[in-house]
């Protein structure tokens, strides 16, 4: 009894204890946050603190009436204010345990993460031990150096005093990695730079930081009260800052998606810094179709998933399936399939998984069949990596056997490595993987937003984008679709039941019986085509009762009734597929009637509509001045019109033209009226058959307009004479027409041609003398026009002691285009790179292709030989990034050899000489760099 009133004495009194704890605080405190920790804490523009910090702690103020003065200074000394009792508490720092035991620590209020960022060169290192042969820089009293030695005890640190001072290290190279938050700070004057060469998606976790706040050890109270405070504020409050600081800058109204890098040719960063690739260009055309912005944040996978739940963004692009990492997520669409194989050097015979026990084998981390491996195999030792680039080096240096990937990503990599007949690919045992765009659960709206919207690209559209990333010879996934499309292992289960679906007997000529007693019409070709692409069971179910048809499919008689209006009300019970087709509803009216712009101006009239139609209560609704009369059949409709009980028959377009071919019915004309709809067609699915909407969908995207157009014609083969035939009309116009115009042709053609032989030879000359000097596929200089340039450059640069170079170019890799993809491939990636180079020098400067691949560039007044170097890095690096030819994607390289005016040569003959010696000495060294000669200036 004791105990009970222990507790509701306790309970009485908390509020009462909270307010004394709250009351611990003062009406002024000072907070002491860093100046250079983006976007945690910093200073602005003007000088002000600014951050998520700074933003939580001014809510706390608000909501307890507290004047807050933040003192914002480099990271060391704003512990060292704290340590001196120079300021109240100190306003966000990570948990660890030397600062438990400087400071009184208070709960966390946010989890952030702890990086290293790599230099994008570096395609080696993807993992913390691969940090070990590298200087890694870190901020002075930092959480991450002592995180980093914990993890990498050996690890070769660098301090810096503040940030500002490691990102000016960064960019001078003399450090390739180093320490940081979860962005960099784009106030640093260099930041470009600095996000160009140290891009987001090459970051390394290194651990999750428990950010909190610290008071000095002798103010126990107030850090107590300001436990109390910190507790108060929302959790929806705190992601809203999360998304404000920690997500992407966008445009209001934007959508921000999650791209997971290293995931060519579907979604990756270029070393310019565009993302790129399929699943890139579809949802930039998914932007296109809806009228919604984009805007994309790449990242490593296991990254973009935690920000998708503390949403930093609102979609993740693609993901395969895996229940692991998709908990508490929703896929919004499914976007694509991919096949896995395993694959082995081929210079080592491999006949099964079996032979390999006790071998090294590689998998993808995000590998969603890496539990049924290792349970299938326990004899193998299975080794997960973060990038296929990092598998295949492996592979090379065979430390493993082989390893298991998806496809078209590892043919498409060796491809570009040119090193496609390296590898085997066995053919037992293959994975199917669904890869889904993935939203938080809950958000109705966003998901219908993406499931419209995909709904309105055709697959035309998506094998136009899919050949553009993939290679032709490429098995690829929407290419498959109108032979068969391309099923997971539970679809394919499902497709091979028998399932009902619900059809009406008598609506011609949408659904209805034949005279031979079976089911006919448009949606029945639907279900044909359906059921030969999906390799399905779909069988019609018809009824001659719609409500008896909506209360069996409520019930679950029916796994689908087709041509259900998606209404709030049956939304418990149903989903529904993209829409497959589209009606348009129309008046059919005697002739004389008035031309209808609008039902809503029309004068009252008496119309006559199908009772079973839902339009019928919309219309009811929209346009009450109308009086409605609901009828079983339009064959009804049409004859009550006749009789003049109605002015017109609202029915949709199909049905109205099979009346029309009826010749009794010559006089009746139709009219659209602008305020009419065009009604979307889709298929219920009851929700017992969920995944019955996913297979659906997938089918409904492979009828294309000609399929539509073939079924249309078929049921709609109008043979409609009303009075004079139309077409024999406007033929008869025509001819009349095509006399008078034809008169006023031949003097018009006669003076054209005197002007255009003029001009033709004019531009003939103009032609000539271009070719002179240019090459014909390129249309760029040629030997003879360089040499000249050249010549007069030297004369003019020796007069105003001015340095010029000359860069010899052959490409790497050119001869195995010509013969892999042939000649004309080859003459394509000729004139591609063509524009590269253009691209990559000045207005004044000269690119001239020599013959085959040798190309050579001429910069004209340089400061320093370094301003050739940095033209020779810029071609390099716009090398990396494929070209996308008619057929296939390429990567080449390039061997560059730099001669500068006056120390390697004082004439044209010599440079050119000393930079074609230097370019096949890059050859010889392994290729794609550049070289200077020893000489000093």
């Amino acid at each position: 009894m004791f105990r009970i009133l222990s507790c509701v004495l306790m309970l009485l009194l908390a509020p009462l204890l909270q307010a004394a704890e709250l009351s611990a605080l003062k009406a002024q405190l000072k907070v002491a946050v860093s100046n250079d920790s983006y976007p945690y804490m910093f200073t602005d523009e003007q000088g002000r603190p600014a951050g998520l910090v700074v933003d939580f702690w001014q809510q706390v103020a608000e909501a307890q009436h507290l004047d807050l003065e933040f003192i914002a200074v480099d990271w060391p000394q704003s512990l060292q204010l704290l340590a001196e009792q120079k300021v109240d508490f100190h306003g966000g720092l990570g948990e660890t345990p030397v600062r438990a035991q400087q400071f009184l620590l208070g709960k966390s209020y946010l989890e952030l993460t702890s990086n290293v960022f790599v230099h994008r060169d570096l395609n080696r290192v993807i993992s913390l031990a691969d940090l070990l042969p590298l200087v890694v820089g870190t901020v002075a009293n930092a959480t991450h150096a002592e995180l980093l030695r914990r993890v990498l005890p050996d690890i070769t640190l660098k301090t810096y005093p503040h940030a500002s001072a490691l990102y000016k290290a960064a960019l001078a190279g003399e450090i390739k990695a180093f320490t940081g938050l979860d962005r960099l700070s784009p106030r640093y004057p260099e930041f470009s730079q600095l996000d160009l060469l140290f891009p987001l998606y090459k970051k390394i976790p290194l651990q999750q930081i428990q950010l909190t706040f610290a008071t000095h050890k002798n103010n126990k109270k107030l850090q107590q009260a300001l436990q109390q405070a910190a507790s108060a504020v929302s959790a929806e409050f705190i992601g809203q800052l999360e998304r404000k600081w920690l997500g992407v800058a966008t445009d209001p109204g934007s959508l921000l998606i999650g791209v997971s890098v290293g995931n060519q040719p579907f979604m990756h960063v270029s070393q310019s810094g565009e993302v790129q690739g399929l699943f890139v260009d579809i949802w930039r055309l998914w932007s296109e179709k809806t009228g919604i912005k984009v805007a994309f944040m790449p990242g490593q996978s296991d990254d973009l998933l935690a920000y998708l739940h503390k949403s930093r963004i609102d979609v993740q692009m693609a993901q395969m399936q895996h229940p692991e990492k998709m908990a508490g997520l929703q896929s919004a669409y499914h976007l694509y399939n991919l096949s896995s194989s395993f694959y082995h050097l081929s210079s080592t015979p491999v006949t099964g998984l079996p032979d390999l026990a006790g071998k090294r084998i590689g998998l993808m981390h995000t590998s969603t069949y890496a539990a049924d491996l290792k349970s299938q195999y326990p004899g193998i030792l299975w080794q997960e990596y973060r990038t296929l680039e990092a598998m295949i080096d492996a592979a090379q240096r065979r430390q493993i056997v082989g390893f298991f990937a998806a496809d078209l990503m590892v043919v498409k990599r060796l491809n570009e490595m040119n090193s496609g007949s390296a590898f085997t690919a066995l053919g037992e045992p293959r994975f199917d993987s669904a890869i889904h765009s993935l939203i938080r659960p809950g958000n109705e709206l966003l998901y219908q937003q993406i499931q419209q919207g995909f709904a309105q690209i055709s697959l035309d559209e998506l094998i136009t984008l899919e050949q553009r990333w993939l290679d032709p010879a490429m098995s690829a996934y929407y290419r498959k679709f109108r032979e068969q499309v391309p099923l997971s292992t539970d679809e394919m289960q499902l497709a091979q039941q028998e399932l009902n679906v619900g059809v009406m007997a008598n609506w011609p000529p949408i659904e209805f019986i034949g005279q031979n007693g079976q089911f006919q019409g448009m949606t029945a070709d639907v279900l044909a085509l359906l059921n030969q692409r999906l390799g399905a069971r779909l069988t019609a179910k018809p009824y001659h009762n719609w409500s008896q048809l909506v209360t069996d499919f409520e019930q679950g008689k029916l796994a689908a009734v087709a041509n259900m209006s998606d209404l709030p009300e049956r939304q418990a019970y149903a989903d529904f597929s993209v829409d497959y087709w589209t009606l348009q509803w129309v008046l059919l009216g005697q002739a004389q009637q008035e031309s209808v712009q609008t039902v809503a101006a029309m004068s009252p009239k008496r119309i006559a509509m199908m009772q079973d139609y839902q339009y019928l209560h919309e219309f009811r609704k929209s346009f009450p001045q109308h009086q409605l009369v609901a009828v079983p059949s339009i064959e009804q409709a049409v004859d009550i019109m006749l009789k003049g009980e109605v002015d017109f028959v609202l029915d949709n377009i199909v049905a109205v033209g099979v009346v029309l071919t009826d010749p009794a019915l010559i006089n009746l004309r139709v009219q659209i009226p602008a305020d009419l709809p065009a009604e979307p067609s889709y298929f219920a699915i009851h929700k017992n058959y969920a995944q019955l909407r996913v297979l659906l969908n997938k089918g409904i995207k492979t009828i294309s307009d000609a399929d539509r157009k073939t079924i249309q014609d078929k049921w709609l083969n109008l043979h409609v004479q009303q009075g004079l035939d139309r077409s024999r009309l406007i033929e008869l116009i025509l001819q009349v027409v095509a006399v008078a115009v034809a008169v006023v042709l031949v003097f018009w053609i006669w003076n054209y041609s005197l002007r255009r032989e003029v001009n033709l030879r004019r531009q003939m000359e103009e032609k000539m003398r271009f070719m002179a000097g240019h090459d014909e596929l390129t249309q760029l200089a040629n030997r003879s026009l360089f040499m000249e340039r050249l010549q007069s450059a030297i004369h003019q640069h020796a007069r105003h002691n001015e340095l010029l170079a000359v860069l010899f170019m052959d490409l790497d890799g050119f001869k195995q285009v010509n013969d892999q993809y042939g000649h004309d491939v080859g003459d394509e990636l000729l004139v591609q790179l063509a524009q590269v180079l253009k691209y990559c020098v000045r207005k004044t400067d000269t690119v001239a292709r020599f013959g085959g691949d040798e190309f050579v560039l001429l910069l004209t007044g340089l400061i320093d030989r370094d301003d050739a170097a940095i033209v020779a890095e810029k071609i390099l690096q716009c090398l990396e990034d494929s070209m996308v030819l008619s057929v296939c994607q390429i990567r080449v390289s390039a061997s560059i050899g730099i001669s500068v005016y006056p120390q390697d040569g004082t004439d044209a003959t010599q440079l050119l000489k000393v930079a074609d010696q230097l370019m096949y000495q890059v050859k010889q060294q392994g290729k794609n760099q550049y070289r200077f000669s020893s000489r000093k200036p």
